[in-house]
């Protein structure tokens, strides 16, 4: 099982998340207190915009264990942004390689993933008949966080009614060291004021698409017994295993983040939230300070609290948060 942190604000140091808290990132990926695997040591990826050079999101990723890397630490001390992503692995589909380590992005999204898809394996295929050309060509690696991130995008594209400029075939071609084609960066969707809105809907369905996925693979393996229509009924009717789905999609302006299960919802793993104007930490202790009824806010979400002592609520099972940086926030069901 992995862990996120994801923050919405006003500007901070990457270390507030990262390396400050007695429970940030850092100290998640080695000594986790939610249920489940408690080692995160298959790798870990960081993303942060700055609207003001580009919006396109930096991204750094690395194979090695959160707390082993000192670029990580370095980073954390400079590193300053309104929005920030941060993940660490505990892999389950998709071997230990920097391509398969979260936030994945795409022009100005980025997307990360705390859960497991189940029958990634035998479902895989039925994804990929489902993605758009540009779903299906951001896949780079074998997750199933990267697949569901494609179906996200094929989704998207087709609810903003977005259609992708043909690709122009370059005489210059660009190789890292690796001998492996680098593709130049992408350009931004255009910019909506109702994005956070339209991402709400957009994550739905796509969670509703797998879900569908899910309960008709074991209809038709007779796993379970169908109690009524599958296509109808897929979001209403459980299934046997229990798909964990705490999903966080941004363009550094707005967020939404599921916390989701296709099974029981005893078996869905933890998310928070906070808000507040401004987080500040001393000593490991954090907390978002100032008053909750300010109309913009600063968002937390994280798969667990900074720190024993901090402030936060808990997300409810199949619901979703939607929040964005003019100080929109709302809690939504998904089913």
């Amino acid at each position: 099982m992995c862990r996120f942190i994801f923050y919405l604000g006003s500007p901070i140091k990457l270390s507030a998340i990262v390396t400050e808290p007695s429970h940030g990132l850092l100290h998640q990926s080695l000594h986790s207190i939610c249920p489940g695997v408690s080692l995160n040591a298959d790798g870990f990826g960081i993303a942060w915009w700055v609207p003001e050079i580009t919006p396109i999101p930096c991204v750094f990723k690395d194979i090695t264990p959160a707390w082993s890397n000192v670029n990580l630490r370095q980073l954390s001390r400079v590193v300053k942004s309104g929005c920030l992503m941060s993940h660490i692995r505990a892999a389950s589909a998709g071997a230990i390689t920097t391509t398969n380590c979260h936030p994945f992005t795409y022009r100005n999204l980025s997307w990360m993933h705390n859960g497991t898809l189940s029958y990634h394996t035998q479902l895989r295929r039925d994804v990929l008949n489902l993605l758009s050309q540009s779903g299906f060509e951001l896949i780079k690696g074998t997750t199933d966080t990267e697949l569901l991130f494609a179906l996200f995008i094929t989704n998207y594209e087709r609810e903003i009614g977005y259609v992708p400029k043909p690709k122009e075939i370059s005489t210059t071609a660009i190789y890292s060291t690796h001998h492996s084609f680098l593709e130049p960066e992408e350009e931004a969707y255009p910019k909506r004021h109702d994005n956070a809105q339209i991402f709400a809907k957009v994550l739905k369905e796509t969670i509703h698409q797998v879900h569908a996925l899910i309960l008709k693979y074991e209809i038709d393996n007779g796993i379970v017994m169908d109690e009524g229509d599958a296509g109808a009924s897929a979001t209403l009717q459980i299934t046997k295993t229990c798909a964990k789905l705490n999903l966080c999609v941004s363009d550094g302006s707005c967020v939404v983040a599921s916390r989701y299960v296709t099974g029981p919802t005893t078996c869905a793993h933890t998310l928070f939230w906070s808000r507040g104007q401004s987080l500040e930490c001393d000593k490991g202790a954090c907390l978002l300070s100032g008053s909750t009824n300010t109309l913009k806010q600063s968002v937390i979400i994280s798969s667990e609290p900074l720190a024993l002592d901090f402030k936060c609520s808990e997300v409810p099972v199949n619901n979703m948060v939607v929040a964005n940086d003019d100080g929109y926030f709302e809690i939504l069901p998904i089913n």
